[in-house]
């Protein structure tokens, strides 16, 4: 099934085995502390389990805590792949800007015209919506995630639904308004932004994000969708209500949630997009950072953190048995990455607790 942003039914108990498994370790960061933090989280989360990722000039610690399939008893460790859901997004994203930094593609050109033979036909808002308010959830087309959707996935829970398949879904779907009135996230824009790139890279999404992204900052361990669902690495994701729901997550292909991957190899993609410029050059890089008027805490790809440790950037991803959330300070030059394949039972977030270890009341 296809990633949604922030959606998932909350898992309940599941049998809670725990392993702990302690990686690279440097500076005042302790990884004990991380390790209790993360084993603590994901027992009152009733969590399978997950890994958690801190990364800066203060130290680098990775710890891994559960399992990662609980039929087979396999641990959960650093390594472990996992379905992230809409942090893809930002992969779309900038291969997306890419296109535009090589002057290949405008911001300001409507997006029907960049989606090659892809049907469009009774998309509210496609013919006028722009690139950039695609990029930016201004655009007003509905979302395809819906319960049609949801209906039909489940009765075809090993089927990879493409682009145009996807969409079909949002067609005679209300809109939330006009392109440029209205912030409204909505899943199709990115399922058409891969398009967008499979188009004028002439190729496949996965063989563009390849070359794009995963060559250039090294993520040798992430693929779009799972590819081999006997790969004995991949995190499987569970639910109270359904239990083992990996293949819903691990079919996805489509721009809006394509990536299954590491917690080392996210950190890779983070470096190399916000400290290390092998991505997007830094006038791109502070576009894409650009919100719009009508959401300060969205910009292209990217969500905003604005906390008492400054501003982060990065992406939140849900779906069921799946979730993540990586974030990026700048100013702190410091990655965090959760990883986790279940659903939490409330809304903290492992990630302000880690910054707050970290960075403290600084």
């Amino acid at each position: 099934m296809t990633a949604m942003g922030l959606r998932g039914r909350a898992a309940g108990w599941l049998p809670f085995v725990l392993m702990v498994v302690v990686l690279v370790l440097a500076g005042p960061v302790r990884a004990q502390n991380f390790q209790g933090m993360l084993n603590r989280f994901i027992k009152a989360e009733s969590l399978s389990g997950g890994v958690l990722l801190v990364s800066g000039p203060m130290g680098r610690s990775v710890v891994a805590a559960g399992m990662a399939d609980s039929e087979k008893a396999v641990t959960m460790t650093p390594q472990s792949r996992f379905y992230v859901a809409s942090v893809g997004k930002m992969a779309t994203a900038v291969a997306t800007l890419q296109l535009v930094q090589e002057g290949r593609l405008a911001l300001s050109s409507p997006i029907a015209g960049l989606l090659g033979t892809m049907p469009t036909d009774r998309i509210a808002n496609i013919k006028s919506a722009t690139l950039e308010q695609v990029l930016t959830h201004t655009s007003g087309i509905p979302d395809y995630l819906n319960e049609r959707f949801s209906d039909a996935s489940s009765e075809r829970p090993d089927h990879i639904w493409t682009a145009a398949e996807s969409m079909a879904f949002a067609r005679g779907e209300k809109p939330p308004g006009r392109p440029g009135q209205v912030y409204d996230y909505s899943n199709s824009n990115y399922v058409l932004l891969g398009q967008v790139v499979e188009t004028a890279d002439g190729t496949s999404f996965a063989e563009s994000l390849k070359r794009r992204i995963f060559a250039p900052a090294g993520m040798t361990a992430t693929t779009v969708g799972a590819g081999n669902f006997r790969d004995p690495t991949l995190a499987h994701g569970y639910t109270e209500e359904d239990g083992d729901v990996s293949t819903y997550s691990w079919t996805s292909i489509t721009g809006d949630g394509p990536l299954v991957t590491t917690a080392e190899d996210l950190e890779r993609f983070a470096f190399a997009l916000f400290r290390d410029g092998r991505l997007l050059s830094p006038a791109m890089l502070k576009t894409m950072q650009t919100t719009t008027d009508l959401e300060t805490a969205y910009a292209m790809g990217l969500e905003i953190w604005d906390d008492r440790w400054g501003t982060a950037y990065g992406h939140t991803g849900s779906y069921d048995g799946f979730e993540s959330e990586v974030r990026y300070y700048p100013e702190r030059q410091t990655v965090m990455v959760f990883l986790t394949n279940g659903n939490q039972l409330t809304d903290t977030d492992l990630l302000d607790k880690a910054a707050a270890a970290v960075f403290g009341g600084q």
